[in-house]
């Protein structure tokens, strides 16, 4: 009897699957003696994953493809593959955390778009007394724009994202906390997003916070950011394109300890966002949260949430956008080693600004997500992962509706 050939699809997933345990491999025999004194300080892992997307572009229906993309679809098979490595360890009262992930992105159809992307993430957990402590971290996160909001279809626009921050909380006595930090933040695109531009930020905040016995608690922050836009501009601009702005936030936080099942955040802030040349560009408005999470069972809970953000859109027709968001999702824990999550999301995105003081256009952005994810752990060191999503919007402005349904289906092994 003659066996079956696998699938070009089935062979290239085995060399990949056989890639990353021989890559871990040498690594694994070198930290063998360290695991058997019982030292778990070190945790190496390993990826592969696939990502399936009807409508890679987010483009509407029944338009004619073919010119726009040089195909008649615009469905796209991503291959995912990832090594990473997380180091952490306690000394006394220190905690260090390090954390790296290479993660290579090849797409079968337009294969212009594949990318490799190094993520980090280091973190030292100071503190000086039990009372006087804090955190001091850096990371970089780089990923592929979406394009729900990029349209530029051939090309890649990767997004990179870096922050490096200090903070420090200060305990007074038993319930009450001071808290302060500095933190700067930059976003660079490889290309230009419409209404986003790359920016380097400094952002120095102060609060207090006070904790009672139940273990609800309630904050009070102030946050001041100044930032340059990086993205070649100049003054003076045509289009009242600033150089820079300055921004401050006034937030209230509270978290409510509901019962032992049930518990609660909100939050309720107040952004003021100004620019020194252009004052055409500024904005203001209120942001907030509320979110609920309730364990109904020992297997089960439920999370419900919404959340207003606002941020700067900046074109000829607008300055910002503001966003309220709604969702719900089921959790049931089916065995010690699956989880199944349901979730529903609504946002409703307006647009708001006119920089030129005339309202030349109006848009409104509703979507809709539903998705389905399985995790399962047979074995400690093996992560089995699995999501179906639906995706839809529809908006005011013309184009810009579309659908789109994805498949994610993912294997972690680590040690």
């Amino acid at each position: 009897m003659t066996s079956t050939p696998l699938p070009a699809t089935s062979n290239r997933m085995l060399y990949r699957i056989c890639l990353c345990l021989s890559l871990l491999a040498p690594v694994w025999g070198g930290v063998t003696a360290a695991r058997a004194e019982g030292a778990n300080d070190l945790r190496l892992s390993a990826s592969i994953g696939l990502i399936h997307d009807s409508n890679l572009f987010r483009l509407p229906s029944g338009i004619n493809l073919l010119p726009v993309l040089g195909r008649s679809s615009a469905t796209e098979t991503i291959n995912l593959t990832s090594l990473g490595l997380n180091y952490q360890r306690s000394y006394s009262l220190q905690k260090v955390e390090f954390d790296v992930n290479v993660s290579d992105y090849r797409y079968r159809n337009f294969g212009y778009l594949s990318f490799l992307a190094t993520n980090y993430r280091a973190a030292w957990d100071w503190s000086y007394t039990p009372h006087l402590y804090g955190r001091i971290s850096t990371s970089r996160e780089q990923s592929l724009n979406s394009f729900t909001d990029f349209s530029g279809f051939n090309q890649r626009n990767v997004r990179q994202q870096t922050r490096t921050g200090f903070d420090a909380t200060y305990e007074l006595d038993a319930r009450w906390r001071l808290k302060a930090g500095l933190s700067r933040n930059s976003l660079e695109n490889s290309q230009l997003v419409t209404g986003i531009a790359d920016y380097n930020q400094n952002t120095i905040e102060a609060g207090v916070q006070y904790v009672m016995p139940s273990g609800s608690s309630a904050r009070y922050r102030l946050a001041s950011t100044d930032g340059n836009y990086t993205s070649n501009r100049t003054f003076p601009s045509a289009g009242f394109y600033d150089v820079g702005f300055t921004q401050t936030d006034n937030e209230l936080r509270a978290n409510w300890a509901i019962s032992r099942d049930t518990s609660a955040e909100f939050m309720l802030g107040l952004r003021n966002r100004s620019h020194p040349n252009y004052p055409q560009r500024d904005f203001s408005g209120t942001t907030g949260s509320a979110n609920l999470r309730w364990t109904y069972s020992g297997k089960s809970a439920l999370v419900a949430g919404w959340t207003r953000e606002l941020g700067a859109y900046e074109t000829n027709d607008f300055n910002y956008s503001q966003t309220d968001r709604f969702s719900i999702g089921p959790i049931w824990q089916v065995s010690p080693k699956a989880t199944v999550q349901l979730q529903l999301a609504h946002a409703i995105r307006n647009y708001k600004g006119t920089p030129f003081g005339v309202v030349t256009a109006q848009r409104r952005d509703t979507t809709n997500d539903a998705s389905i994810s399985v995790n399962w752990e047979p074995y400690r060191f093996l992560l089995l992962s699995a999501s179906l999503q639906n995706a839809r919007r529809s908006s005011t402005a013309p184009g810009l509706d579309y659908t789109s349904n994805m498949i994610n289906i993912n294997a972690q092994f680590s040690y």
